[in-house]
This record gives C-alpha cells, sequence and structure tokens, in this order.
C-alpha cells in the first residue's frame, strides 16, 4: 500500500504489534455480513469476468472489520464458519487491500453496504488493488490540488457531462464520438500546454490509474448479469455536483473513459502499464479533431457552471483563511510521521497551497501513538507531518485531547510543551494528579 488512501484509507507497512484477537463467536450480524460477502466473491460469473478483463485471478481472501471495536473476521474455509482474524495494529479499519500473514487480503468496514450491488462493486474495487502490483501499476498517485481550484473544477465538470453524454448518446456513434471529444477537449484545458498528457495531466493520470482502474473492474464485474452504463451514468451526474475533486474525480473518469475504450479499443488492457493515460488512449482511438473548449462547452452549460464556480470560489477563499489561521497561525501542536498508516475520508480533501492538504476526518498511527482528528487536521505535503490546533489541550499521560481532535500516546512517549509550542517526545509520560 502507499500514503494514499481508497475510500478512506492508504495504509504503509510498519512492524507493530499483532492487534489483539477476539475469542468470542462472531456476533449473527457479522456472520451474515460474511456469507453475503462470500456469495458475491465465490459467484462463478463474476470471477470468470474478474480473469477474462485483466487475465488474472481476482480472488483475494475477505476480512471483515469493527471500525468501532476493531474486532475482525474472516471466514475459514474448512469449516465454512467465521473466525478471528488476526490484524496487525497498524492496519487501521476501511476498505482498502492489507496483507495479512503475507496474503493481500481485502478489508471491508462494517456494516457493509445493504445495497448489492453498490457492495460487489466494492468488493471487486479492492480485489482489483490486491492485483494491481502484479499488472506493473504501482499504488501511487499524483497531486491534484488544481482540481479544487475554479478553473480545475469547472473544465472537470464539463468534462463529466460529456462524458455521461457519449456513453448514454441515443443517437449512434457519430454523437458518442462527438461527446467524447469534447470531453478531451475540456480535460486538455486543465493543462497549461493545453494538451492530453502534459502538465497537471500527468498527474490526474495516476490517480486514475490507481483508482480509476480499480472503479472500471468495480462496475465491469459487479454489473456480469447487466449493464454498467445505467449506473455509472447516475454516478457521473452524482459527481458533478462533489464538493471535492482533489481524490474523488478517478471514480468518475475513470470507468467512463473505461468503458469507452472497450467501445472503440478493443486490447487496450493488454496494453496498460505504469505509464499509460487512459484520455490519450481513447484520444488515438477516436482520432484527431480540433474541437473549441469554449464553443462546445455551450453544449454542456458552462456559463451556468462558471457561475456557480465562482461563487464557490469566493466561499471557497474564505474557508482557507479560516484554516491558515487555525493550522498555520495560530496554536499547533505538529505531530511528525514517519512510516505512518493512515485513515481517512477522500471526499473531505482541503488544499492549502504549499502549507499542505487539510483533511475533513483523519486517523493516523505512527511510532508516537494515535491520533483521531474529527474536525479536520493539515497534512504537509511531503507528509512529514500532520498538525491540529493546540487551544484548549488537556489531558495527561497517554490520553489527550484537544479541539475536535485526541491523542492516544505509545508509550515511552510523552506529551510536552516547549516553549509555547506543544510537541510529542520519547520519555516518560507526564503523571496524572489525583
Amino acid at each position: 500500500m502507499n500514503r494514499y488512501a481508497r475510500w478512506c484509507c492508504g495504509a504503509l507497512a510498519i512492524v507493530l504489534p499483532v492487534s489483539a484477537v477476539c475469542t468470542e463467536p462472531a456476533p449473527v450480524e457479522t456472520e451474515q455480513a460474511l456469507r453475503r460477502a462470500a456469495a458475491i466473491a465465490d459467484d462463478p460469473v463474476s470471477m470468470q469476468r474478474a480473469t477474462a478483463l485483466w487475465n488474472v485471478a481476482l480472488d483475494a481472501p475477505i476480512v471483515l472489520i469493527d471500525p468501532a471495536t476493531r474486532a475482525s473476521w474472516r471466514m475459514d474455509p474448512a469449516s465454512d464458519e467465521p473466525v478471528p482474524a488476526a490484524l496487525r495494529a497498524d492496519q487501521l479499519p476501511a476498505n482498502t487491500c492489507v496483507e495479512v500473514n503475507g496474503v493481500p487480503t481485502v478489508m471491508l468496514m462494517l456494516p457493509l453496504s445493504d445495497d448489492r450491488d453498490a457492495l460487489a462493486r466494492l468488493l471487486w474495487h479492492e480485489r482489483w488493488h490486491c492485483v494491481q502490483g502484479g499488472l506493473g501499476l504501482p499504488a501511487v498517485e499524483g497531486d491534484n490540488g488544481h482540481l479544487d481550484g475554479e478553473a480545475g473544477r469547472t473544465w472537470l465538470r464539463l468534462e463529466l457531462r460529456a462524458l455521461a453524454q457519449a456513453l448514454a448518446a441515443p443517437g449512434g456513434d457519430a454523437d458518442a464520438r462527438a461527446h467524447a471529444r469534447a470531453a478531451l477537449a475540456f480535460r486538455a484545458r486543465r493543462s497549461a500546454q493545453g494538451e492530453l498528457a502534459t502538465g497537471t495531466l500527468l498527474q490526474e493520470a495516476k490517480l486514475e490509474r490507481n483508482e480509476g482502474l480499480a472503479e472500471y473492474t468495480g462496475r465491469i464485474v459487479a454489473s456480469a448479469a447487466g449493464d454498467p452504463v445505467p449506473a455509472l451514468l447516475d454516478a457521473l451526474r452524482r459527481a458533478d455536483g462533489n464538493d471535492g475533486f482533489v481524490r474523488s474525480m478517478a471514480y468518475a473518469t475513470g470507468p467512463a473513459y473505461g468503458l469507452l475504450l472497450d467501445r472503440w479499443r478493443d486490447g487496450w488492457r493488454s496494453g496498460v502499464s505504469a505509464d499509460t493515460d487512459l484520455p490519450t488512449l481513447l484520444s488515438e482511438a477516436l482520432g484527431a479533431a480540433a474541437v473549441d473548449a469554449d464553443r462546445a462547452g455551450q453544449q454542456y452549460g458552462i456559463d451556468d457552471v462558471r457561475m456557480s464556480e465562482r461563487e464557490r470560489a469566493a466561499l471557497r477563499a474564505q474557508r482557507a483563511a479560516a484554516y491558515r489561521d487555525r493550522f498555520v497561525g495560530g496554536a499547533t501542536l505538529r505531530l511528525p510521521l514517519q512510516n505512518p498508516s493512515m485513515s481517512f475520508d477522500p471526499r473531505t480533501l482541503f488544499p492549502l497551497g504549499d502549507a499542505g492538504t487539510v483533511y475533513g476526518t483523519l486517523t493516523a498511527r505512527a511510532a508516537w501513538g494515535e491520533l483521531v482528528a474529527k474536525d479536520g487536521a493539515l497534512v504537509a505535503r511531503d507528509w512529514s507531518a500532520i498538525t491540529v490546533g493546540a487551544q484548549d489541550i488537556d489531558g495527561c499521560g497517554a490520553k489527550w485531547t484537544g479541539p475536535g481532535w485526541t491523542l492516544a500516546l505509545s508509550a515511552g512517549w510523552r506529551l510536552e510543551r516547549d516553549g509555547g509550542e506543544w510537541r510529542v517526545g520519547e520519555g516518560p509520560p507526564a503523571a496524572c494528579g489525583d
């Protein structure tokens, strides 16, 4: 795993004690959830479809974890009964792929979705992550802070609309191709060079190779008995209203480009590599055609999009100023990061320029212990530190709280004030009074 998270986690492997293994029988609800997941994972039609997509079996085992208690369970293949799963303490609750006893394993958080299709998409999405390294597709992602700016969001929203119309075009292949070319023209406007696969678009391509291909796989396999397009069209329309695109955009664009490539470029998956750019592949399949993005935008509501994004940019500037006062100019606690495990909601990311990125919700584990920030934390651009507000810190020993966060220190670490600044360091914790 790399430092970036899928859905809400990106865990780095660090050597920590194994989490306590539950010795009680699995709760009835957990056993039912395990059997629901197994029915999807073991479906022969889905298994065949997944193998055909990438010419490799997507058969990673499954572990379910309760985020509240961190109790984890798996099905024992010999007895077909739930048994505890031994996870490391750094493997935070998440929907992701982790290694359990050296075996890539899908971790899903309880409770599972009641929507079978949504659960199937998630399961096969994460199973793809368990094999992507073997496909030559490392789990790396780019810096897409530009997608939170006015121009970046404007052209991305137009791209999403054009992709939706390309997939849904009722007028035949010519109409679909025209919409697809418009989508590519809108995308090119996000690069200073005005061309695909240049500048910031190379950063977007990294995210699409990681989360985009995983989501494409999840949607294709989950729709083994049906058509994936209707559900994707709904997802594209909902994505148009997203408040945060920095890390979520590929969940919409990745499957859209994948399905259009399935239509117009046979065998494209066999050539995917660590340098593949999905929009460029589609452009090559469509052939050259000049598109005036500003003029084409009229068909997709460019004036309304620009107006709404201008209003959002003004509100964003106020929010950014408040975050800078809180995490840069005010009293803070800065926690160093080295080989951390982190869990977060990717929809809540707020880029703050050179200062880093604000994560709306965040759980981080490092040598010093575990931080749970439910009201925002600032992560440095190079992932060297996490900063939280230090107003009204309270606690002693290993347990501390601050504005919107809690900190549980590991043995041998302490929180102390040094010249007006709070910091963590090695040493015996401060004693608690009576």
